[in-house]
């Protein structure tokens, strides 16, 4: 088992190194968000099945983050003082989006509900600008973990059939 967390480790490190080096040539300027991404995917073991549960996942917390942002904004627009206006949006809006997705969507590809509170806050942390530069970002680390895991266990498998 050490082996193995030892060539992740390794594995890690380098693809993270390349992924950061290509990041810092395009125009996103987001790369923290990545590394959102990555452990909530990593941390549950980048399974390769459940791939596009996290994609679908985190494209759903963008819709969510939109709504949060939204009604914040229509609420503190009424003059309601801001923590009450949170208290109430924040509060009923969690209570909604984790009973739709831990009871309803449980089944379907919008079943991660850490990667949607993941999305949401990276939508919070810019106020709800720049949604697609989000998205494809939490995209990347996610690809990242993948990468991660998968060549990991490659190289552990060719080590196998020697």
């Amino acid at each position: 088992m050490k082996n193995y967390l030892f060539k992740l480790s390794v594995i890690a490190g380098i693809l993270c190194g390349i992924y950061v080096f290509i990041y810092s040539y395009i125009p996103i300027k987001l790369l923290w968000m990545t590394f959102v991404a990555l452990p909530i995917y990593f941390g549950s073991g980048a399974k390769r099945e459940e791939f596009p549960h996290y994609v679908v996942s985190a494209i759903v917390g963008v819709v969510w983050g939109f709504i949060y942002l939204k009604l914040i904004g229509l609420l503190a627009g009424t003059g309601l003082g801001i923590s009450v206006t949170m208290l109430l949006v924040v509060g009923v809006v969690t209570l909604i989006m984790c009973a739709i997705h831990l009871c309803v969507t449980n089944n379907t590809w919008a079943n991660k509900l850490p990667m949607m509170f993941g999305a949401v806050a990276c939508m919070f942390s810019q106020n709800g600008q720049a949604a697609g530069s989000i998205l494809l970002t939490l995209v990347g680390g996610l690809i990242l973990a993948l990468a991660i895991v998968e060549l990991t266990n490659l190289t552990e498998k060719a080590r196998s059939e020697q």
